[in-house]
Protein backbone atom coordinates (compact mmCIF):
# COMPACT_ATOMS: atom_id res chain seq x y z
CA UNK A 1 0.00 0.00 0.00
CA UNK A 2 1.99 2.78 -1.52
CA UNK A 3 -0.71 5.67 0.58
CA UNK A 4 -2.86 6.73 3.20
CA UNK A 5 -5.08 9.51 3.36
CA UNK A 6 -8.57 10.73 4.50
CA UNK A 7 -11.27 12.11 2.28
CA UNK A 8 -13.47 14.44 4.10
CA UNK A 9 -16.53 16.28 2.26
CA UNK A 10 -18.47 18.58 4.21
CA UNK A 11 -22.10 18.19 3.87
CA UNK A 12 -21.85 14.73 2.29
CA UNK A 13 -20.27 11.81 3.37
CA UNK A 14 -19.24 9.88 0.28
CA UNK A 15 -16.15 7.28 -1.05
CA UNK A 16 -13.59 7.71 -3.61
CA UNK A 17 -11.80 6.43 -6.61
CA UNK A 18 -8.59 4.85 -6.03
CA UNK A 19 -6.51 6.28 -7.77
CA UNK A 20 -4.46 3.23 -9.18
CA UNK A 21 -2.97 2.56 -5.54
CA UNK A 22 -4.75 0.76 -2.29
CA UNK A 23 -5.71 4.05 -0.29
CA UNK A 24 -7.15 4.41 3.15
CA UNK A 25 -9.49 7.08 3.46
CA UNK A 26 -11.81 8.14 6.07
CA UNK A 27 -14.79 10.65 5.45
CA UNK A 28 -15.98 13.50 7.19
CA UNK A 29 -19.21 13.52 9.03
CA UNK A 30 -22.23 16.09 8.15
CA UNK A 31 -22.61 18.80 10.95
CA UNK A 32 -22.59 22.60 11.25
CA UNK A 33 -19.05 22.22 12.31
CA UNK A 34 -18.74 23.60 15.90
CA UNK A 35 -18.15 21.70 18.85
CA UNK A 36 -20.31 24.19 20.75
CA UNK A 37 -21.54 26.39 17.97
CA UNK A 38 -23.09 29.02 20.19
CA UNK A 39 -20.32 29.67 22.93
CA UNK A 40 -20.93 32.98 24.07
CA UNK A 41 -19.24 35.59 25.95
CA UNK A 42 -20.19 36.61 29.57
CA UNK A 43 -20.43 40.19 29.92
CA UNK A 44 -17.57 40.99 32.26
CA UNK A 45 -15.09 38.57 30.59
CA UNK A 46 -11.47 39.01 29.07
CA UNK A 47 -11.43 40.39 25.60
CA UNK A 48 -10.29 37.97 23.00
CA UNK A 49 -6.51 37.93 22.89
CA UNK A 50 -5.34 39.30 19.16
CA UNK A 51 -4.78 36.95 16.52
CA UNK A 52 -1.80 35.98 15.71
CA UNK A 53 -0.46 36.91 11.66
CA UNK A 54 1.29 34.46 9.97
CA UNK A 55 4.04 35.18 6.79
CA UNK A 56 3.95 32.57 4.04
CA UNK A 57 7.60 30.69 4.97
CA UNK A 58 9.12 30.06 1.33
CA UNK A 59 10.18 26.66 0.62
CA UNK A 60 8.01 24.45 3.09
CA UNK A 61 4.83 24.09 0.81
CA UNK A 62 4.68 23.70 -3.21
CA UNK A 63 2.14 26.14 -3.97
CA UNK A 64 2.17 26.72 -7.53
CA UNK A 65 3.04 30.26 -9.47
CA UNK A 66 -1.05 30.92 -9.74
CA UNK A 67 -2.69 29.36 -6.83
CA UNK A 68 -5.65 31.50 -5.50
CA UNK A 69 -4.30 33.24 -1.59
CA UNK A 70 -5.82 31.43 1.34
CA UNK A 71 -6.40 33.23 4.34
CA UNK A 72 -4.29 30.40 6.13
CA UNK A 73 -1.53 29.94 3.77
CA UNK A 74 1.13 31.64 6.29
CA UNK A 75 -0.43 29.75 8.99
CA UNK A 76 -0.20 26.44 7.42
CA UNK A 77 3.84 26.88 6.47
CA UNK A 78 4.09 28.08 9.99
CA UNK A 79 2.40 24.78 11.21
CA UNK A 80 4.34 21.95 8.77
CA UNK A 81 7.69 23.91 9.53
CA UNK A 82 6.72 23.20 13.50
CA UNK A 83 5.80 19.68 12.45
CA UNK A 84 8.97 18.87 10.88
CA UNK A 85 11.27 20.92 13.62
CA UNK A 86 9.13 18.37 16.24
CA UNK A 87 10.17 15.32 14.13
CA UNK A 88 13.56 16.60 14.12
CA UNK A 89 14.01 16.32 17.50
CA UNK A 90 11.36 13.83 18.71
CA UNK A 91 12.41 10.96 15.99
CA UNK A 92 15.79 11.15 17.88
CA UNK A 93 14.55 10.42 21.22
CA UNK A 94 12.23 8.15 20.58
CA UNK A 95 13.84 6.37 16.87
CA UNK A 96 17.61 6.52 17.50
CA UNK A 97 17.79 7.45 13.69
CA UNK A 98 17.60 11.18 12.11
CA UNK A 99 14.32 12.41 10.20
CA UNK A 100 14.66 12.68 6.78
CA UNK A 101 12.46 15.59 5.20
CA UNK A 102 10.39 14.71 3.02
CA UNK A 103 12.31 13.96 -0.15
CA UNK A 104 8.95 14.58 -2.50
CA UNK A 105 7.73 18.00 -1.05
CA UNK A 106 4.71 19.32 0.23
CA UNK A 107 1.94 20.19 -2.64
CA UNK A 108 -1.44 22.27 -2.54
CA UNK A 109 -4.08 21.24 -5.30
CA UNK A 110 -5.96 23.36 -6.93
CA UNK A 111 -8.43 22.76 -9.87
CA UNK A 112 -6.13 26.02 -12.07
CA UNK A 113 -2.43 24.54 -10.99
CA UNK A 114 -0.35 23.58 -14.04
CA UNK A 115 2.63 22.82 -12.12
CA UNK A 116 2.97 18.55 -11.72
CA UNK A 117 1.97 17.06 -8.81
CA UNK A 118 3.53 13.72 -8.80
CA UNK A 119 1.84 10.69 -9.04
CA UNK A 120 1.42 7.92 -6.41
CA UNK A 121 1.57 4.33 -7.85
CA UNK A 122 0.78 5.84 -11.62
CA UNK A 123 3.07 6.67 -14.09
CA UNK A 124 1.09 9.83 -14.71
CA UNK A 125 1.28 12.73 -12.12
CA UNK A 126 -1.93 13.06 -9.50
CA UNK A 127 -4.65 15.56 -11.11
CA UNK A 128 -6.74 17.87 -8.85
CA UNK A 129 -9.39 15.40 -9.04
CA UNK A 130 -7.05 12.45 -7.71
CA UNK A 131 -5.80 14.89 -4.49
CA UNK A 132 -9.39 16.14 -3.91
CA UNK A 133 -10.80 12.74 -4.15
CA UNK A 134 -8.31 11.72 -1.09
CA UNK A 135 -8.92 14.96 0.65
CA UNK A 136 -5.35 14.69 2.11
CA UNK A 137 -2.31 12.34 2.07
CA UNK A 138 0.88 11.25 2.29
CA UNK A 139 2.26 8.41 -0.22
CA UNK A 140 5.54 6.61 0.46
CA UNK A 141 5.82 6.24 -3.20
CA UNK A 142 7.53 9.34 -4.09
CA UNK A 143 7.70 10.40 0.00
CA UNK A 144 5.21 13.63 -0.73
CA UNK A 145 2.18 14.88 0.61
CA UNK A 146 -0.87 16.70 -1.18
CA UNK A 147 -3.65 18.38 0.09
CA UNK A 148 -7.09 19.52 -1.60
CA UNK A 149 -6.45 23.38 -1.17
CA UNK A 150 -9.82 24.47 -3.25
CA UNK A 151 -12.45 22.24 -1.22
CA UNK A 152 -11.35 20.52 1.54
CA UNK A 153 -9.09 22.91 3.69
CA UNK A 154 -11.07 25.83 2.89
CA UNK A 155 -14.24 23.98 4.22
CA UNK A 156 -12.19 22.70 7.31
CA UNK A 157 -10.86 25.94 7.92
CA UNK A 158 -14.43 27.82 7.45
CA UNK A 159 -15.91 24.90 9.63
CA UNK A 160 -13.17 24.10 12.85
CA UNK A 161 -10.26 26.79 12.01
CA UNK A 162 -6.94 26.64 10.87
CA UNK A 163 -5.55 24.85 13.74
CA UNK A 164 -8.03 22.07 13.55
CA UNK A 165 -6.37 21.83 10.02
CA UNK A 166 -2.92 21.55 11.42
CA UNK A 167 -3.88 19.04 13.31
CA UNK A 168 -5.33 16.65 10.38
CA UNK A 169 -1.91 17.27 8.65
CA UNK A 170 -0.24 16.29 11.41
CA UNK A 171 -2.05 13.05 11.52
CA UNK A 172 -1.22 12.75 7.43
CA UNK A 173 2.89 13.71 8.39
CA UNK A 174 2.69 10.92 10.90
CA UNK A 175 2.43 8.22 8.10
CA UNK A 176 5.87 9.55 7.25
CA UNK A 177 6.98 8.97 10.40
CA UNK A 178 6.12 5.43 9.76
CA UNK A 179 7.75 4.90 6.42
CA UNK A 180 10.93 6.08 8.18
CA UNK A 181 10.41 4.13 11.37
CA UNK A 182 10.22 0.98 9.00
CA UNK A 183 6.35 0.11 9.97
CA UNK A 184 5.06 0.63 6.72
CA UNK A 185 3.45 -2.70 6.93
CA UNK A 186 1.36 -2.59 10.11
CA UNK A 187 -2.28 -3.17 9.94
CA UNK A 188 -4.42 -0.09 8.30
CA UNK A 189 -6.17 0.56 11.58
CA UNK A 190 -3.24 0.67 13.92
CA UNK A 191 -1.73 2.92 11.43
CA UNK A 192 -4.02 5.38 11.69
CA UNK A 193 -4.15 5.43 14.91
CA UNK A 194 -0.71 5.67 15.83
CA UNK A 195 -1.09 8.82 13.18
CA UNK A 196 -3.83 10.06 15.62
CA UNK A 197 -1.54 9.89 18.67
CA UNK A 198 1.15 11.37 17.09
CA UNK A 199 -1.41 14.41 15.92
CA UNK A 200 -1.95 14.12 20.03
CA UNK A 201 2.04 14.29 20.75
CA UNK A 202 2.62 17.60 18.35
CA UNK A 203 -0.31 19.51 19.76
CA UNK A 204 0.43 19.02 23.78
CA UNK A 205 4.11 20.57 22.36
CA UNK A 206 2.29 23.66 20.30
CA UNK A 207 0.01 23.74 23.07
CA UNK A 208 2.58 23.92 26.33
CA UNK A 209 4.10 26.70 24.52
CA UNK A 210 7.12 24.46 22.71
CA UNK A 211 6.79 25.57 19.07
CA UNK A 212 8.06 29.00 18.44
CA UNK A 213 6.27 29.10 15.05
CA UNK A 214 2.83 29.10 16.28
CA UNK A 215 0.74 28.79 19.31
CA UNK A 216 -2.26 26.69 20.43
CA UNK A 217 -4.84 27.42 23.56
CA UNK A 218 -7.38 25.25 24.68
CA UNK A 219 -9.65 25.70 22.53
CA UNK A 220 -7.77 25.15 19.44
CA UNK A 221 -6.87 21.58 20.83
CA UNK A 222 -10.55 21.20 21.36
CA UNK A 223 -10.58 22.04 17.48
CA UNK A 224 -8.14 19.17 16.70
CA UNK A 225 -10.37 17.03 18.64
CA UNK A 226 -13.74 17.49 16.70
CA UNK A 227 -11.46 17.19 13.28
CA UNK A 228 -10.74 13.77 14.98
CA UNK A 229 -13.94 12.96 15.48
CA UNK A 230 -15.16 14.91 12.31
CA UNK A 231 -13.46 12.37 10.23
CA UNK A 232 -14.16 9.11 11.46
CA UNK A 233 -15.42 5.84 10.28
CA UNK A 234 -19.06 6.36 8.91
CA UNK A 235 -22.24 4.29 10.29
CA UNK A 236 -22.42 2.66 7.12
CA UNK A 237 -18.86 1.34 6.92
CA UNK A 238 -17.82 -2.50 8.15
CA UNK A 239 -16.29 -1.32 11.41
CA UNK A 240 -12.54 -2.39 12.39
CA UNK A 241 -12.95 -5.35 9.59
CA UNK A 242 -13.49 -2.40 6.54
CA UNK A 243 -9.78 -2.16 4.82
CA UNK A 244 -9.85 1.71 5.09
CA UNK A 245 -10.97 1.81 8.64
CA UNK A 246 -9.62 4.89 10.85
CA UNK A 247 -11.79 3.82 14.21
CA UNK A 248 -14.97 5.87 15.72
CA UNK A 249 -14.64 9.26 17.18
CA UNK A 250 -13.98 7.12 20.44
CA UNK A 251 -10.70 5.43 19.11
CA UNK A 252 -9.93 8.39 17.28
CA UNK A 253 -9.78 10.66 20.22
CA UNK A 254 -8.54 7.89 22.69
CA UNK A 255 -5.34 8.06 20.43
CA UNK A 256 -5.02 11.21 20.35
CA UNK A 257 -5.34 11.88 23.72
CA UNK A 258 -2.45 8.97 24.31
CA UNK A 259 -0.11 11.12 22.31
CA UNK A 260 -0.98 14.10 24.09
CA UNK A 261 -0.81 13.18 27.24
CA UNK A 262 1.83 10.47 26.93
CA UNK A 263 4.00 11.73 24.12
CA UNK A 264 5.74 10.12 20.67
CA UNK A 265 6.83 7.33 23.32
CA UNK A 266 3.43 6.51 24.24
CA UNK A 267 2.38 6.50 20.45
CA UNK A 268 5.73 3.87 19.87
CA UNK A 269 3.44 1.15 21.67
CA UNK A 270 0.51 1.21 19.47
CA UNK A 271 1.92 -1.95 17.49
CA UNK A 272 3.20 -3.93 20.31
CA UNK A 273 0.02 -4.00 22.26
CA UNK A 274 -3.01 -5.70 21.74
CA UNK A 275 -4.69 -2.29 20.93
CA UNK A 276 -7.29 -3.65 18.79
CA UNK A 277 -9.47 -5.63 21.01
CA UNK A 278 -9.71 -2.45 23.15
CA UNK A 279 -10.92 -0.65 20.04
CA UNK A 280 -14.83 0.08 19.65
CA UNK A 281 -16.61 -2.48 17.07
CA UNK A 282 -19.83 -1.34 16.99
CA UNK A 283 -22.04 -1.76 13.69
CA UNK A 284 -24.58 0.88 13.84
CA UNK A 285 -28.34 0.28 12.14
CA UNK A 286 -28.42 2.25 8.65
CA UNK A 287 -31.64 2.74 9.44
CA UNK A 288 -31.65 4.58 12.67
CA UNK A 289 -32.67 8.50 12.31
CA UNK A 290 -29.78 9.32 15.32
CA UNK A 291 -27.09 7.78 13.36
CA UNK A 292 -25.95 5.85 16.52
CA UNK A 293 -26.55 8.39 18.79
CA UNK A 294 -28.85 8.66 21.40
CA UNK A 295 -31.86 10.86 21.56
CA UNK A 296 -32.18 13.47 24.19
CA UNK A 297 -35.27 12.20 25.58
CA UNK A 298 -36.33 8.98 24.59
CA UNK A 299 -39.99 8.95 23.11
CA UNK A 300 -41.18 5.41 23.68
CA UNK A 301 -39.07 4.42 26.54
CA UNK A 302 -38.93 0.17 27.72
CA UNK A 303 -41.50 -1.00 29.95
CA UNK A 304 -38.82 -3.08 31.79
CA UNK A 305 -35.58 -1.10 31.29
CA UNK A 306 -36.72 2.32 31.03
CA UNK A 307 -35.37 5.21 29.22
CA UNK A 308 -32.63 5.10 26.69
CA UNK A 309 -31.80 8.59 26.35
CA UNK A 310 -28.84 10.93 27.13
CA UNK A 311 -30.37 12.67 30.01
CA UNK A 312 -31.09 9.50 31.63
CA UNK A 313 -28.26 7.28 31.00
CA UNK A 314 -25.17 10.09 31.24
CA UNK A 315 -26.25 11.58 34.49
CA UNK A 316 -27.01 8.17 35.51
CA UNK A 317 -23.48 7.18 34.77
CA UNK A 318 -21.67 10.29 35.96
CA UNK A 319 -23.29 10.29 39.14
CA UNK A 320 -22.23 6.34 39.87
CA UNK A 321 -18.88 7.32 38.96
CA UNK A 322 -18.26 9.91 41.24
CA UNK A 323 -20.17 8.50 44.05
CA UNK A 324 -18.09 5.14 43.67
CA UNK A 325 -14.77 7.53 43.48
CA UNK A 326 -15.74 10.39 46.02
CA UNK A 327 -16.66 7.26 48.37
CA UNK A 328 -13.27 5.20 47.93
CA UNK A 329 -11.53 8.76 48.91
CA UNK A 330 -13.39 9.46 52.00
CA UNK A 331 -14.98 12.22 50.41
CA UNK A 332 -18.55 13.92 51.53
CA UNK A 333 -20.75 13.79 48.14
CA UNK A 334 -24.21 13.77 47.05
CA UNK A 335 -24.69 13.89 43.40
CA UNK A 336 -26.59 16.63 42.40
CA UNK A 337 -30.01 16.70 40.22
CA UNK A 338 -30.90 17.97 37.11
CA UNK A 339 -33.28 20.62 36.07
CA UNK A 340 -34.40 22.06 32.59
CA UNK A 341 -35.13 25.17 31.00
CA UNK A 342 -35.56 26.72 28.32
CA UNK A 343 -33.51 29.26 26.11
CA UNK A 344 -35.80 32.42 26.05
CA UNK A 345 -36.58 31.45 29.74
CA UNK A 346 -38.35 31.23 32.30
CA UNK A 347 -34.71 31.28 34.26
CA UNK A 348 -33.88 29.54 37.72
CA UNK A 349 -32.54 31.19 40.16
CA UNK A 350 -29.39 30.93 41.30
CA UNK A 351 -26.68 32.73 44.04
CA UNK A 352 -24.00 34.36 42.45
CA UNK A 353 -25.36 33.55 38.56
CA UNK A 354 -26.00 36.20 36.30
CA UNK A 355 -29.24 35.42 34.19
CA UNK A 356 -26.79 35.97 31.19
CA UNK A 357 -25.29 32.90 31.61
CA UNK A 358 -28.43 30.36 31.21
CA UNK A 359 -29.19 30.91 27.90
CA UNK A 360 -27.42 28.27 25.70
CA UNK A 361 -25.85 26.45 28.66
CA UNK A 362 -25.34 24.34 31.51
CA UNK A 363 -24.07 24.73 34.58
CA UNK A 364 -23.69 23.79 38.25
CA UNK A 365 -25.38 25.70 41.00
CA UNK A 366 -23.67 24.81 44.60
CA UNK A 367 -26.24 26.77 46.21
CA UNK A 368 -28.88 24.38 45.52
CA UNK A 369 -26.38 21.24 43.97
CA UNK A 370 -28.53 21.18 41.20
CA UNK A 371 -27.13 21.17 37.52
CA UNK A 372 -29.48 23.51 35.35
CA UNK A 373 -29.71 22.63 31.35
CA UNK A 374 -31.04 24.27 28.69
CA UNK A 375 -32.92 21.72 26.84
CA UNK A 376 -33.41 23.70 23.75
CA UNK A 377 -29.16 23.92 23.13
CA UNK A 378 -29.17 20.36 24.14
CA UNK A 379 -31.69 19.29 21.99
CA UNK A 380 -29.74 21.17 19.01
CA UNK A 381 -26.48 19.66 19.54
CA UNK A 382 -28.10 16.18 20.40
CA UNK A 383 -29.09 16.26 16.66
CA UNK A 384 -26.04 17.81 14.95
CA UNK A 385 -24.21 15.03 13.33
CA UNK A 386 -20.92 16.31 14.02
CA UNK A 387 -21.20 16.64 17.81
CA UNK A 388 -23.77 14.16 18.53
CA UNK A 389 -24.79 12.73 22.27
CA UNK A 390 -21.20 13.18 23.83
CA UNK A 391 -21.49 17.02 23.16
CA UNK A 392 -24.46 17.30 25.72
CA UNK A 393 -22.53 14.29 27.97
CA UNK A 394 -19.68 16.86 27.88
CA UNK A 395 -21.38 19.24 29.42
CA UNK A 396 -22.97 17.24 32.01
CA UNK A 397 -19.50 15.87 32.58
CA UNK A 398 -18.37 19.81 33.41
CA UNK A 399 -21.39 20.37 35.34
CA UNK A 400 -20.33 17.44 37.39
CA UNK A 401 -17.14 18.29 37.82
CA UNK A 402 -17.98 21.68 39.27
CA UNK A 403 -19.85 19.71 42.05
CA UNK A 404 -17.48 17.15 42.78
CA UNK A 405 -14.56 20.31 43.16
CA UNK A 406 -17.38 22.26 45.56
CA UNK A 407 -17.54 18.99 47.74
CA UNK A 408 -13.72 18.98 47.93
CA UNK A 409 -13.57 22.82 49.17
Amino acid sequence: MGLVGMVAVVAAACGATDPGVSATQSRLSDGDGQLFPTDTTVAGDDPAPVEPTYDIIPGVVDFGADKPAQPYDGFLTAAFGDIQAFWNDAFVESYGATFEPLSGGIYAAYPTRQEAIPGCGTPTGSTYEDVASLGAFYCIEGDFMAYDDDSLLPSLVNDLGKEAVAVVLAHEFGHAVQARAKEWDQPGVLKEQQADCFAGAWSAHVASGGSDLIVFDDADVRSGLVAMINVRDPIEGDGLADPQAHGTGFDRVGAFQDGFEGGVLRCKTFFTEDRISAMVNILFDREDPNAGNLPLIDANPDPDLGPSDIVTLIPASLEFFWTDLAAANGVPFTPPTLQAYSTAGPFPSCAGVDEQQYPRNVLFCAADNVIYWDQDFALELSQDLLTGDMSVGYLFSNAFSDAIQTALR
